[in-house]
């Protein structure tokens, strides 16, 4: 099957959760769960995109199944500059992650795991480097 093929895939799972997906060259690879819009950016490569997706619609995951680390309660308790939210964050991030990692398994989504890593590994570094700042 073609990456083409599995983008389709995710998309229709995270529209099935009631999210928009949005492929614009302007995209920044986030996800809103308030606003249930998940922004990509197109100009990326397709394997790349389906990547990204799978890490976001990871955050939709922990959104609708809760974490074990409460981030929402630090959200609310602490300022997004305080030492303590910057460290959650990067936890979510490893969590959205490995939840996107086990969706693609799920949906039947096969996944280069030297490429995979690779993407996890240079969007954690940045948020690791961010929690430093």
């Amino acid at each position: 099957m073609s990456y083409s093929r599995y983008l389709d895939i995710v998309t229709s799972w995270a529209e099935d959760k009631g999210y928009l997906v949005l492929f614009e060259s302007d995209g920044d690879d986030s996800i809103d769960c308030d606003s249930k819009i998940i922004s990509i950016k197109s100009t990326n490569r397709i394997e790349t995109q389906l990547y990204v997706l799978l890490h976001e619609c990871g955050h939709a995951l922990i959104r609708e199944n809760g974490s074990t680390f409460h981030f929402k309660n630090i959200e609310e308790n602490y300022s997004k500059t305080s030492k303590i939210s910057k460290v959650f964050v990067l936890m979510e991030e490893v969590e959205a992650w490995k939840r996107g990692y086990r969706l693609a398994s799920r949906l039947g989504v096969r996944i280069d795991d030297e490429k995979w890593n690779r993407a996890v590994s240079r969007a954690i570094w940045k948020y690791a480097e961010w929690t430093s700042s």
